[in-house]
């Protein structure tokens, strides 16, 4: 007896130690996907994109090419001072050995090999200005580069934001058809029971099976569009898959603001008015190389090939040169004729720019507006069907109302519930366009970056 009792305990132990192992293993496989589908916050998301995305880091290495530029210009400006070595070996008769007798060694000018060391100076003076103004062309084409990373920026947070709507209303529709298969399934299992007891016709199991066939369907291609927008938002954050999760959007934009809409902090018209002042400078530039140019030369070298030793063999040189063009083949008056078209090409740019910038700065504020009349009727809507399909669903059961008329209900409301998250991200994809076009980035950015701080 007492035996059968230890048995009966090994066992007993030995599945609760199976359980409790079972139990951790199921833990740590919830916390592993929990870690790895996280809830995504459009903010957090953002800044990561920022961080991330090539499009914007090849935008910002192109702004270090100009910045670098800049930096070889006014490296010219200042000169140069390079070290001089030189090693030498003469076989003229002339300089080596004396012409005639008597043979004195010491009057010899030269020796065969000649070893060198010293310093050359090259210092630009800029009289007509030309440098000076090079170099300003060159930083205002640094500035216009940064602006041009800076406007990249900007579409690429405005970009990520898109598809994350995207999502959220993707999310939004999933729910609504998940929702209304539910639903159908419950309503399956009420109806086969009635078709038992005589009170329905088989039928509408039938017809109930059909749409909860084509719901699926739906669900499936609501799906795929889910992933191919995830795919578009992973490249843009540098990495193979975008697996958080994202939750159907429940919060509203704000009122416009009160203050006048301003186009002149863009920074692509920032970056094309950089360009104007570029251009301008390349105009003055190719006036200036009519004028003379001057800059200063010197050495000192320390031979020792005169007499062996070096001794008073140092020697230095200094000059100053001027240079004045007269004639050079017309190429001079063929660059002003390239820089005026540039600095014309540029202004009209500009203008072009500046239209199109104030022409989506009012496209924006009506599609906002619009956007808003739409999410107001789709939120009507959604009210009106869900009090619809509350008092069809009651009249279903009660036998009351027809199959058909039940799920014409049903769709009706998973159609409300679908086009209120629908109206609700392309209000906020309005939001952040509108936005775009005064050169400011997302809310979700702007909050997150307050918070973080």
């Amino acid at each position: 007896m007492r035996t059968q009792i230890i048995k009966r305990l090994k066992k007993h132990l030995g599945q609760i130690k199976y359980c409790g192992s079972f139990i951790i293993l199921l833990l740590f496989t919830l916390f592993l996907t929990n870690s790895r589908a996280q809830t995504a916050n459009l903010g957090k998301l953002l800044h990561q994109v920022e961080v991330n995305a090539p499009a914007l880091k090849a935008a910002n290495a192109n702004a270090k090419i100009y910045s670098a530029n800049r930096l070889e210009g006014l490296g010219r400006l200042f000169g140069s001072v390079d070290a001089i070595g030189q090693l030498q070996y003469f076989n003229d008769n002339r300089l080596t050995q004396p012409i005639s007798p008597p043979i004195n060694f010491a009057t010899l000018p030269y020796d065969s090999r000649q070893i060198g060391y010293g310093l050359s100076l090259t210092l630009p003076l800029d009289i007509n200005g030309q440098m000076i103004t090079q170099l300003s062309s060159l930083a205002h084409q640094e500035h216009a580069a940064a602006y041009d990373a800076a406007n990249v920026r900007l579409a690429v947070l405005n970009q990520a934001a898109a598809l994350f709507h995207g999502i959220e209303s993707i999310s939004g529709k999933l729910s609504a058809l998940n929702k209304q298969a539910d639903a159908i399934r419950k309503q399956l299992k009420v109806t086969i029971v009635a078709i038992k007891v005589g009170r329905r016709a088989p039928v509408d199991s039938l017809r109930m099976e059909s749409e909860l066939s084509n719901i699926e369907g739906q669900i499936a291609d609501a799906n795929g569009t889910n992933l191919r927008l995830r795919a578009y938002l992973a490249s843009l954050l540098n990495q193979q898959s975008f697996p958080d999760s994202v939750s159907p959007p429940a919060n509203q934009p704000i009122n416009l603001q009160d203050s006048p809409f301003e186009i002149n902090n863009r920074p692509d018209i920032m970056s094309i008015e950089e360009k104007v002042l570029a251009a301008n400078s390349g105009v003055a530039a190719a006036w200036e190389a009519f004028l003379p140019k001057a800059f200063i030369q010197g050495s000192w070298m320390e031979n020792q090939g005169f007499n062996g030793k070096g001794k008073d063999s140092p020697f230095w040189q200094i000059g100053l040169t001027v240079d004045f063009p007269i004639w050079t083949g017309l190429t001079r008056v063929a660059h002003i004729q390239e820089a005026d078209a540039r600095k014309l090409a540029v202004t009209e740019q500009r203008n072009v720019l500046k239209n199109s910038a104030n022409a989506e700065l009012v496209s924006s504020i009506g599609d906002w507006n619009s956007s808003k009349a739409q999410f107001i009727s789709a939120e009507s809507s959604l009210k009106a069907a869900s009090e619809v399909e509350r008092i069809q669903t009651e009249q279903f059961n009660q036998g009351r109302l027809s199959v058909t008329d039940y799920l014409d209900a049903e769709a009706k409301l998973a159609f409300a519930r679908a086009s209120y998250y629908a109206a609700l991200s392309h209000w906020w994809q309005a939001d952040d366009s509108l936005r775009f076009a005064q050169g400011l980035p997302p809310i979700a950015y702007t909050n997150y970056t307050e918070i973080s701080k």
